[in-house]
């Protein structure tokens, strides 16, 4: 077998010209006739009598799409296309056949081809086949690029933000504030959702034996239980519908990526560990941990309930707030199964007109415009 020697992998490039053709068959009528064809079209064709002509050609230009016949000698279209896979994923492969090779011809396309022509040629259907790989594979290159500059973002905001607590530590709880209303203002139908949380969970902590650091844990740990979401993308945070389950997947992540920016900044070391397990249940089926009854942490414990009722009260993208009297009913019924049920009973002796004083308290804050926003989330 004719071993290629390897190149290096292509880069992503969604600059490079996306119409040049390269032609592959070792019988000359072939190759003139879809090269005349396809350049009549527009497309900047090219040809190669053979793979390893081929092999040479892609070394020193890149090239949108192949189009190769399968049965060449030495090295064959298959061959060919095992190493277009590895040394040029981004290019295209259209595999020539006769009509009695189409099981051959199926089997490239398991292996990485976009599409198959046969011979005799109707050139319209070849065209019709370079139009549609073509379109895939820069639909692909397009999709692969967006998730490298998402990647680009988390990667760099997440950065910018462990960074800037750590440096601001002094400033503490006052920068702590405005760091997070720039997080709710990301999500415009829960904006001072996060202050909100940290006041309810702050009235509901006066019926418990906390001490001040607890207290103090709580404070922040509510006020920056969403920060994880900085790395969900707005295509799944922004949803009108229901998520898919693999959006939930992803969703469900905040909480480990809340956890890892905060967890190396010393002051913030007992909130994160309320941002770490916000999502555990009383019943033992809440994420990440799967934490049961009296293992969660009582900051956790708390917030739950009071993080659910902000939720349920607040409009989402894909429903509009529900009644406070509802969503306390509601809770009630979820006692010992999502919530602790000591946690719910002192939460629903509050009340409701208290809870609607914090709200728009809450909501005259939020008015103000915080600029460090503007700082956190550029891109």
């Amino acid at each position: 077998m004719l071993q290629i020697v390897g190149q290096k992998r292509q880069n992503v490039n969604l600059d490079q010209n996306t119409e040049k053709v390269l032609v592959v068959d070792d019988e000359p009528s072939i190759r003139k006739l879809l090269a005349e064809f396809l350049s009549s079209r527009g497309y900047a064709c090219e040809t190669a009598e053979s793979g390893e002509d081929a092999v040479e050609r892609l070394r020193s230009d890149g090239f949108a799409l192949v189009i190769s016949d399968i049965r060449m000698p030495r090295l064959t279209g298959l061959q060919l296309l095992n190493h277009l896979r590895q040394y040029h994923p981004n290019t295209a492969v259209i595999m020539i056949t006769a009509v009695s090779e189409l099981q051959t011809a199926v089997d490239a396309m398991k292996k990485g081809a976009s599409d198959y022509i046969t011979k005799p040629f109707n050139l319209e259907e070849v065209l019709a086949s370079v139009k549609g790989s073509l379109s895939a594979r820069n639909d692909r290159l397009r999709e692969r690029q967006l998730k490298e500059n998402l990647k680009k973002i988390v990667e760099s905001k997440s950065f910018a933000l462990g960074s800037a607590l750590k440096t601001l530590e002094n400033q503490r709880d006052t920068t702590l504030e405005a760091l997070v209303k720039a997080l709710d203002a990301r999500e415009k139908e829960t904006r001072c959702h996060s202050l909100r949380v940290q006041r309810y969970s702050l009235r509901l902590a006066k019926v418990f034996d906390l001490s001040e650091q607890e207290l103090t844990n709580l404070s922040r740990g509510a006020l920056l239980h969403d920060i994880g979401k900085i790395g969900v993308s707005d295509a799944i945070l922004l949803k009108p519908g229901k998520l898919t389950p693999e959006e939930w997947v992803e969703m469900k992540k905040h909480p480990v990526l809340g956890y890892n920016i905060l967890v190396g900044i010393q002051f913030l070391e007992g909130a994160a560990e309320l941002v770490l397990h916000h999502h555990e249940r009383w019943d033992g089926n809440g994420y990440p941990a799967g934490l049961k009854g009296r293992r969660i942490p009582l900051g956790a414990r708390l917030f739950s309930v009071v993080d659910t009722f902000d939720a349920m009260t607040s409009n989402r993208p894909y429903r509009a707030a529900l009644s406070p009297d509802f969503s306390r009913d509601e809770i009630a019924r979820q006692s010992g199964s999502q919530f602790d049920p000591e946690v719910v009973k002192a939460f629903l002796t509050i009340p409701q007109e208290e809870l609607d004083l914090i709200s728009r308290e809450c909501s005259l804050e939020a008015a103000y415009e915080i600029r460090f926003s503007e700082w956190v989330f550029s891109v």
